[in-house]
């Protein structure tokens, strides 16, 4: 039994950390730990066999309600994303390095998140201007600066050094996203392709991005990618040409 008030974990810090193990013949059993990380509560259990070369680790668990902009100053990234999240998962991975380890990484993750804000774009801008240029007109309002999730989840499957994200859901008050992506955990680098379904609603933003019943019928473009180190607004756009197409190949089949 062991009783830790803070205990750091490479860039993390646990907080009040309590575990139970056993360690015999190059076999450390946790069969639980808790504590407090990044303001979310760490719930956790696993095996790290190093009998032989190559080091074998299972590992299951949870936080709630994990602070994004805490784990994120942690590793000292960009203050991308705030909100909380809440993490499942069930992971296995064997190798002789920590480079071999995260390769080798595979298992189910759960995500779902509360009030996540994405600093520095507004993905309704990029949809409106979409939706402007189909109706020939430019839009004239101030967006917000940033973009203000409702909701935002993802099942994870983690195989060959990549975290899948499949399916995607991300969802604006007047936006629905879904899609699938993944991220490199090597190279910190993600990729993602998501199709918006728009909302009438979405004229209140500015009058030149009105969504009219063609523009419902069809899925909206979105591509995202880039490096968590890049700025924000780099990251995703909307092919307002495959968009234009798309209304096109609709109106045909409709006459």
């Amino acid at each position: 039994e062991l009783k830790v008030d803070k205990a750091r974990f490479g860039d993390h810090t646990v907080n009040n950390m309590h575990a139970s193990l056993l360690a015999l013949d190059g076999v450390i059993k946790l069969t639980q730990l808790t504590g407090e990380l990044h303001g979310g509560m760490l719930e956790a259990s696993g095996t790290l066999n190093a009998r032989h070369n190559a080091v074998t680790l299972d590992t299951s668990g949870s936080i709630s309600r994990l602070d994004i902009a805490r784990a994120l100053a942690a590793t000292e990234s960009k203050p991308t994303l705030t909100g909380s999240a809440t993490v499942d998962w069930q992971l296995h991975s064997q190798g002789s390095s920590e480079h071999e380890l995260t390769s080798a990484l595979h298992g189910p993750i759960k995500l779902t998140t509360e009030e996540v804000v994405l600093k520095g774009v507004s993905v309704e801008q990029l949809l409106c201007q979409a939706v402007a240029l189909s109706n020939k007109e430019q839009l004239t309002a101030a967006f917000p600066a940033d973009t203000r999730f409702t909701t935002l989840a993802a099942d994870v499957q983690v195989t060959a050094g990549k975290a899948t994200f499949n399916p995607l859901h991300a969802n604006l008050p007047q936006v629905a996203l879904g899609g699938d992506g993944n991220y490199d955990l090597l190279q910190k680098k993600f990729e993602a392709t998501l199709k918006a379904r728009l909302s009438p609603e979405l004229e209140q933003l500015d009058h030149a991005c009105r969504v009219s019943k063609r523009l419902t019928a069809i899925d909206l473009p979105v591509d995202c990618a880039g490096s968590i180190t890049a700025e924000p607004s780099t990251w995703c756009s909307v092919d307002a040409a495959q968009i234009l197409q798309d209304l096109t190949v609709n109106e045909g089949l409709e006459k």
